[in-house]
C-alpha cells in the first residue's frame, strides 16, 4: 500500500493505538519531502540553512531547552526550509569551524537522531567543539568524562574540562568546579572553595537576569 493511501481512512474506522500516529506522522513526513518542490540548493544557500539552524539551537537552550526537544524543533525548521535533515546533517559533517555545529552533531551521535547512535561520535564532537574554544562543548567534554560517555570514566579529566568551561564563563561549568570541590570529586575536597564557584555560578546567573 503507498503511503498516500495510509493517510486517508473512512469515518468508521478507528485509529488503534499510538504506532498509528506515529506511522501517519511518519506518512506526512515522506510526503512532505518527496514533494515535487523538493530539492537540493546551492552551497550558500545550505550554508545560510545551517547559520539559521544553529542560530535557533542557541535562542532554544537560552530558554533552557534540553537537547532532545530542540533537535525536534531543528527537524520541524528544515522540513519548512525543505530539506531532509539527514542530508543536512551529512552537509555538517564537513564543517570545521562551526562550534555549535558539532554540538548539534555530538547531540545527533548521542541520541542516535538522522545517524546511528554513536556515544564515542558524541564525544568527538563535543571535543571539536571544545578545541574550538566554545564553553559548552567544553563543559560536555568533561560531563562524558564524568559518566564515561564515549570515553572512558575519568573524573580528574572531568574537573579539568568542567574548570576549563568555569574559566570561559560558563555557569553550569562554574556550578560544577563547586561540586567538585564539596565532593572531592577528581580534585581534592575544599569546602571554601567549593563555596566560592557556587557563589560566583549564582552571580552569573542573576547578571543573565539582569540583562
Amino acid at each position: 500500500m503507498s503511503i498516500y493511501n495510509n493517510l486517508f481512512v473512512k469515518p468508521s474506522e478507528k485509529i488503534n493505538g499510538s504506532s498509528d500516529f506515529t506511522q501517519i506522522a511518519n506518512d506526512v513526513t515522506q510526503l512532505y519531502l518527496e514533494d515535487s518542490k523538493f530539492q537540493d540548493f546551492s552551497q550558500d544557500f545550505l550554508n545560510e540553512v545551517v547559520k539559521e539552524m544553529c542560530n535557533l539551537y542557541n535562542e532554544e537552550k537560552l530558554k533552557g531547552k534540553y537537547s532532545r526537544s530542540i533537535l525536534y524543533t531543528i527537524e520541524q525548521f528544515l522540513l519548512k526550509k525543505k530539506q531532509n535533515p539527514d542530508n543536512i546533517v551529512k552537509f555538517c559533517l564537513n564543517d570545521k569551524i562551526n562550534p555549535t555545529v558539532q554540538i548539534i552533531l555530538a547531540s545527533c551521535f548521542y541520541y542516535g537522531k538522522w545517524v546511528e547512535k554513536n556515544e564515542y561520535k558524541a564525544f568527538v564532537c563535543y571535543q571539536k567543539s571544545a578545541e574550538m574554544g566554545d564553553d559548552r562543548g567544553t563543559y560536555n567534554v568533561g560531563h562524558c568524562y564524568r559518566y564515561g560517555i564515549g570515553v572512558e570514566r575519568d573524573e580528574h579529566k572531568a574537573f579539568i574540562y568542567y574548570h576549563k568551561s568555569a574559566e570561559m564563563g560558563y555557569t553550569g561549568g562554574t556550578y560544577m568546579v563547586g561540586y567538585c570541590y564539596l565532593n572531592g570529586m577528581g580534585v581534592e575536597k575544599d569546602e571554601y572553595k567549593s563555596f566560592i564557584y557556587y557563589r560566583k555560578s549564582a552571580e552569573i546567573e542573576l547578571n543573565k537576569d539582569l540583562q
